[in-house]
């Protein structure tokens, strides 16, 4: 085939692409009626989880998985509307991590809230001004966000899904790379490229920043500036990105929970998050583990914070994994009671 023809083909394969997606949010649309008249939630995870575990199965190349599930993630994406229009509140402002976390998981064709603060989050879902939201919850570097620890345990949400994003951080200006006098970004995010910052532009006045969004408003209003942000940003701001994935250490990822006022159904691959309050005696914590080494459970998770209620009384947050509907985590988690005095499930939800 000579050029044309192949695009000619390509232009017949766009057209019955085209026709089956709008087939396809034909029968969305009625799926979208079937759950409001039964009360039910448009978003749900375990049910997506497995969509794209079939799809990988029916994948045989040379579309790249990766590629499959960002096509889909959209696709999925644009079907809420269809069937009731997702609002989703996350953490900060526009462009953070937080945001880009966001829609990650539930793509382009939701409403976004951007909340100043992780309790605000919490409040919004709880009085059902939003279906759902993203809030950080632990850093492969960092640790755990003991702020959204706090919230979760005195709050009625549930823990819905998880987001694991890795951070990359991108130089963004107007300006070309050799002319940047001034790096904006947030503490955090400088220390966490001092040494590319140290290799590709010495000498360069590095400037604390309140955030990384406020770093990025920083280089647009002023000259031979540039910002450490994340990739989403140079397009929020209208910003070129200089460099990309500049950090020091590129395992670092952030870890998110999507919060909502919905129980999910098992995936068959799940994970539980809980957390209790031991009762004071010798030998309590190891007690309230014994349970989950005796059914064979894993713990990918353990932390400890100060209850606030009483001085030197510390709630454990445990990550598990296993469905709390599962008969041996059930069981394990009767066990579990019997020693403590407080015991609350913050959730289960897909891997």
């Amino acid at each position: 085939m000579d050029l044309k023809e192949m695009r000619d083909k390509i232009d017949a394969i766009d057209r019955q692409i085209v026709s089956l997606l709008n087939a396809r949010y034909e029968v969305v649309r009625e799926v979208g009626k079937w759950k409001l008249e039964r009360g039910l939630p448009i978003y749900v995870p375990e049910r997506e989880k497995a969509l794209l575990e079939k799809l990988d199965s029916l994948n045989q190349g040379p579309m790249l998985k990766s590629t499959l599930h960002s096509i889909y993630r959209e696709i999925m994406s644009g079907a809420y509307p269809l069937e009731q229009q997702l609002r989703v509140a996350y953490f900060g402002p526009a462009a953070t991590y937080t945001h880009q976390a966001a829609k990650q998981q539930f793509g382009s064709s939701v409403e976004y809230y951007p909340r100043p603060d992780i309790a605000d989050v919490f409040r919004d879902v709880e009085a059902e001004k939003v279906d759902y939201g993203v809030v950080p919850v632990e850093n492969s570097t960092e640790g755990v966000v003991n702020y959204t620890l706090d919230l979760l345990l005195g709050s009625s949400v549930k823990v819905c899904a998880e987001i694991n994003l890795p951070i990359h951080h991108c130089l963004l200006s107007k300006a070309a790379l050799s002319e940047i006098r001034k790096v904006y970004s947030h503490p955090q995010s400088l220390a966490q490229c001092r040494c590319w910052l140290t290799e590709h532009l010495p000498g360069v006045e590095l400037v604390e920043a309140a955030s990384n969004t406020r770093a990025a408003q920083f280089a647009v209003e002023e000259p031979n500036s540039a910002a450490i942000c994340s990739e989403l940003a140079a397009s929020v701001y209208d910003l070129k990105v200089l460099e990309t994935k500049i950090e020091d250490n590129p395992r670092n990822t952030t870890r998110f929970f999507v919060v909502g006022n919905q129980e999910n159904a098992p995936s068959g691959n799940d994970k539980t998050s809980l957390c209790f309050v031991v009762q004071d005696r010798v030998g309590a914590l190891y007690d309230c583990l014994l349970p989950f080494r005796e059914s064979g459970i894993t713990l990918t998770m353990i932390e400890s914070r100060p209850s606030k209620k009483v001085n030197w009384e510390y709630v454990f947050y445990v990550d598990l994994l296993g469905h709390v509907s599962d008969p041996i985590v059930k069981e394990a988690l009767e066990k579990l009671q019997q020693y403590t005095s407080y015991l609350k499930i913050l959730g289960s939800y897909p891997v």
